[in-house]
C-alpha cells in the first residue's frame, strides 16, 4: 500500500471512492514498538506478537460516493431494480462525499471496474488515458468532450509532473481534434522535442506528433527555439504600445501613483511615437513646458550639460570637452 492510493469503502448499499493520504505504524502498546521480540523470542513466537501489537494506520481521505443498492440476486436488489427501471427512483451516479462511512466498514485496493467507473471506461472514444494508478497499473482517463466545456486547471509542487501532464492533456486535445489550442509557453517545452529534467529522457514535443497541425512562433525577429526553426516570428511595433498597455503592467514593473500622469505627458508631446522617444531619453533627461503650454524636452544647454565637441571656461581656468 503507497501513500495516494485509490481505495473503496463498501458501507451498505454505498461504495466510497477516496485516496490514501498518509501512512503510519502504531501498536497496541508502546513497549511491542520498542522491544526487538524477533531477536528476543523464536521467530514464530516474535511473529505471532507482531500479528497481535503491531498495526498500520491508513488515512484515507474519501471524496466521492455512489449507490450500489442491495446486494445482487437478492428480493430487495430486485426492488430496487425495478424502481429504477419504473422511473421511480434517479439512476446512480457518482456524487461529492456527503458523510463518512461507519466504524468496521472494509477497505480495499480500487480494481480496474472501480477506476473506470470515477474516470471512465479507457475504450469509449471520447476518453483520453492520461496515466496509469501506481499500485495496480490501472488506466486513468479524461473525458475530453466534457473537459473541453469547463475551465481547468493543474497544479502541484515543483518537480511533481505538471509540464508533462499539461503536454498529454494538449495532446490528446489535439489527437481527437475537440479543440484549437492557443499555448503561451514562455518556457519553451511544448512544442519541440525536449529532455525531462529528471530522467534525462527524450520526451517528443507537438510539433513532432502532429507535424502541420502545430504552428510554432518565435517572439522578436531572427529568434529561434533551442536551434529549431519556428514558422513565423512576431513582432510588435513601438507604434503599437500603448499607455493603458503599460498601466495595466504598474504592478508587476513596481511603478509608482504618479505612472498615469508621465504617460499622458508623453503621449500628448509625442503622440503614436511616445515608446520609441521614452526609450531614447536617458536618465537626466528633464521635461519642461513651453509658453504654449505644450510638453518638450529641456535643451542640454540649460540643464547646465556641454555636447561633444564643444568647450566651456571653468573657474580657475580649467576647461572640459
Amino acid at each position: 500500500m503507497q501513500e495516494g492510493a485509490f481505495v473503496v469503502i463498501q458501507s451498505g448499499h454505498w461504495n466510497y471512492y477516496g485516496i490514501v493520504t498518509d501512512i503510519n505504524l502504531g501498536a497496541t502498546d508502546p513497549r511491542f514498538a520498542d522491544e526487538q521480540t524477533e531477536v528476543r523470542f523464536p521467530a514464530h513466537i516474535a511473529k505471532a506478537l507482531h500479528g497481535q501489537t503491531l498495526y498500520a494506520n491508513l488515512e484515507v481521505l474519501p471524496n466521492l460516493m455512489l449507490e450500489v443498492g442491495p446486494d445482487e440476486g437478492t428480493p430487495e436488489y430486485k426492488d430496487w431494480q425495478g424502481k429504477i427501471d419504473a422511473g421511480l427512483k434517479d439512476a446512480p451516479r457518482i456524487l461529492p462525499v456527503k458523510n463518512v462511512p461507519p466504524h468496521h466498514a472494509v477497505v480495499s485496493l480500487a480494481n480496474e471496474g472501480d477506476i473506470a467507473e470515477i474516470f471512465g471506461d479507457p475504450n469509449k472514444e471520447s476518453n483520453f488515458v492520461i496515466g496509469y494508478t501506481r499500485e495496480q497499473n490501472h488506466p486513468v482517463c479524461i473525458d475530453l468532450d466534457k473537459f473541453v466545456q469547463r475551465s481547468s486547471g493543474v497544479f502541484g509542487a515543483t518537480g511533481t509532473g505538471k509540464s508533462f501532464l499539461t503536454r498529454l492533456v494538449l495532446a490528446g486535445l489535439m489527437k481527437h481534434n475537440q479543440a484549437a489550442v492557443l499555448v503561451l509557453d514562455m518556457h519553451n517545452e511544448y512544442g519541440f522535442d525536449d529532455v525531462a529534467s529528471d530522467t534525462k529522457k527524450a520526451v517528443k514535443g507537438l510539433k513532432t506528433l502532429f507535424k502541420g497541425g502545430v504552428r510554432c512562433v518565435g517572439l522578436g525577429a531572427g529568434s529561434t527555439i533551442r536551434g529549431n526553426q519556428v514558422d513565423f516570428n512576431l513582432e510588435i511595433s513601438t507604434g503599437d504600445i500603448s499607455t493603458s498597455d503599460i498601466e495595466t503592467l504598474s504592478r508587476e514593473l513596481n511603478l509608482r501613483e504618479t505612472t498615469p500622469t508621465i504617460l499622458n505627458a508623453l503621449y500628448g508631446t509625442f503622440k503614436d511615437k511616445w515608446f520609441a522617444a521614452f526609450r531614447s531619453m536617458s536618465r537626466d533627461t528633464v521635461m519642461i513646458e513651453d509658453e504654449r503650454g505644450k510638453t518638450k524636452e529641456k535643451p542640454a544647454e540649460e540643464r547646465g550639460e556641454v555636447g561633444a565637441g564643444e568647450r566651456c571656461e571653468c573657474d580657475g581656468g580649467g576647461s572640459a570637452s
